[in-house]
């Protein structure tokens, strides 16, 4: 495979938003985890509501999302490009 010029800062910046996704989702799954524990068990721990909940989630599906299409467009440029340096 052949390096491509700035993949360096793109690869940073996906690792970034790998990270935001993953914080965000275990922000979410904690906040869950709270609420449930404030249920079953009588606490008044502080915890997101529902919409709280819901703009968590949102932000880690968008990171998500956006690295898988970010990778996938990545990848079919590298076959591509190699597919043409092939039929050279």
């Amino acid at each position: 495979m052949t390096a491509q010029p700035g993949n360096s800062g793109n690869k940073r910046l996906t690792r970034i938003a790998i990270l935001i996704s993953a914080v965000s989702f275990g922000i979410y799954v904690l906040n869950v985890l709270i609420g449930k524990a404030n249920i079953v068990y009588g606490l008044k721990i502080f915890h997101l509501g529902n919409v709280g909940e819901f703009l968590i989630l949102l932000v880690a599906s968008v990171a998500f999302i956006a690295v898988a299409l970010y990778e996938e467009a990545t990848a079919k440029s590298t076959m591509e490009s190699e597919q043409k340096e092939v039929n050279k």
